[in-house]
């Protein structure tokens, strides 16, 4: 399992063109992968989702992926993020 803590607050509010390419580009993988915060968390492959999610004043989160192309994953999506 690969996790990091990004800080997403350039991206908020997450608008559906940026929600679309997030979860367009995370579903081009088998592995798992998933936004967590306090005691939410999110299924990055998920466009509604994303929109939907309430997410911290501060946009610290923690992404994590799991599976057989979790390192591939983590970097593209991690590029879209920041």
């Amino acid at each position: 399992m690969k996790r990091t803590t990004v800080n997403i607050t350039s991206l908020l509010p997450i608008n559906r063109e940026k929600a679309a390419a997030i979860a367009k580009a995370a579903s081009r993988y088998e592995c798992t992968f998933l936004m967590e915060h306090g005691n939410s968390i999110l299924n990055m492959k998920s466009m509604l989702g994303l929109l939907s999610q309430s997410f911290p004043q501060d946009g610290v989160v923690t992404l994590a992926a799991d599976g057989v192309d979790e390192e591939q994953a983590m970097e593209e999506v991690l590029s879209l993020l920041l």
